[in-house]
């Protein structure tokens, strides 16, 4: 573990900069090894039932404890997208060990989260695609009605809180990272205020841009993302079609499994939800014109809907380091944007910067695109926050 890989040496010289962009080559990607010695873990099941809205909710995780822990008052908390469940942080869809595995092996303790709905009892989806809706409750089968109505009473505040008490049940008093990829990168950043028994001193991210304020801000500032309206009722559903249309296909020596269609079948049943409701599209994107719709229609507050939108706590951003990792590939989060200060990623790393996070940076990865993180050399991501954290980028441990 002497030795530090030409890879992670220009990584670790870039955080040590002001420059917030940090490109890796593909030779120096490739050398980047473990930071820690490899342990052994174990990996279970824990759910918690909470109330919100009128409703009671179950969420589930997995929790991954290694037999040495490099820092026992340490731990991660894994957010996923907005289709996906904790599964696709365990294995890759040709069996190498996912992201969490990778962390846990290295020594850390792991919480992977699944929101509300998106995992079905037992883990395997009974129901087609096209007819699938979320399944909030693990015990009991909910009427069509019900489930409809709690499609627009799931607020991101509802996810939050039972990630909240997930953490509190398992993880009290640790100091937290948070991990997001896509939606739950507005989640991570938002967990702070849901844990109040843990200190969340840093963001460790991929492809996820930061709050969903800023989100809507970039947006408005750059032209860089359509404006788009989901109806109140909708459900998005996910497909090999949906999937090429989103540009998410990445060069076939990343993907050993094959093409969407392989991936399709792999994650239709168990892995993702392949769905996403509109009120969790709309509440992402900042979309104030529908959020006023869910408010007037399910007699919540309004600002059950919008206070997500709001600034974080300056004093929480002042005390963490964010570290974002993004492929060169990713259509939403790097192609897009005229200019290098308008791409979506280094956007969100100079409001961060502006906010006075103590450090922030993007590591630019060639050749990956949005799903980069369970593609072939998927460990290297995990290795590289890793190398940061060893190094102190995070802090004191």
């Amino acid at each position: 573990m002497s030795e530090v890989p030409a890879g992670v040496r220009t990584m670790l010289a870039g955080l040590e900069g002001e420059n917030i962009l940090v490109p890796l080559d593909w030779d120096g990607w490739m050398s980047v090894g473990p930071a820690y010695a490899e342990t052994a873990f174990s990996k279970r099941e824990v759910t918690s039932r909470f109330s919100r809205n009128g409703y009671t909710w179950d969420i589930h995780g997995s929790l991954y404890r290694p037999e040495r822990e490099v820092y026992p008052d340490c731990a991660f908390v894994f957010f996923h997208g907005g289709a996906d469940s904790e599964d696709v942080f365990d294995l890759t869809p040709d069996g190498r060990p996912g992201q969490a595995r990778a962390l846990a092996a290295q020594g850390f303790t792991v919480l992977s989260i699944t929101y509300p709905g998106h995992y079905p009892p037992g883990g395997v989806w009974r129901t087609p695609i096209a007819e699938r809706q979320p399944v909030y409750l693990l015990d009991r089968e909910l009427s069509l009605e019900e489930t409809l109505d709690r499609n627009l009473k799931c607020t991101f505040n509802t996810i939050l809180q039972g990630a909240g008490q997930l953490v509190t049940e398992h993880l009290r008093g640790r100091k937290l990272i948070a991990w997001g990829h896509s939606t739950g990168g507005p989640m991570a950043s938002a967990l702070t205020a849901f844990a109040p028994e843990n200190t969340v001193i840093g963001l460790a991210n991929f492809g996820t841009g930061g709050p969903d304020g800023w989100r809507k801000a970039w947006r408005e500032a750059t032209g860089a993302e359509r404006y788009v309206e989901l109806p109140v009722d909708h459900v998005s559903r996910r497909s090999p079609h949906t999937y090429r249309e989103a540009g998410y296909e990445d060069p076939p020596e990343l993907t050993p499994w094959g093409g969407p269609d392989e991936l399709f079948r792999w994650a239709s049943n168990a892995h993702r939800s392949q769905i996403k409701t509109s009120l969790c599209d709309n509440q992402h994107r900042g979309i104030l014109t529908m959020l006023e719709q869910y408010a007037a229609r399910t007699g919540l507050p309004l600002a059950e809907y919008v206070d997500h939108l709001a600034e974080p706590n300056p004093a929480w951003l002042q005390s963490i380091s964010v570290l974002a990792i993004v492929g060169d590939n990713d259509k939403g989060h790097w192609v897009a944007g005229a200019t290098l200060e308008q791409k979506r990623e280094m956007y969100m790393a100079q409001r961060y910067r502006d906010a006075g996070v103590k450090r922030n940076h993007v590591v630019l990865v060639p050749r990956y695109g949005h799903f980069g993180f369970m593609e072939m050399h998927n460990e290297k991501f995990v290795h590289l926050w890793l190398w940061a954290l060893r190094a102190g980028y995070f802090g004191a441990l």
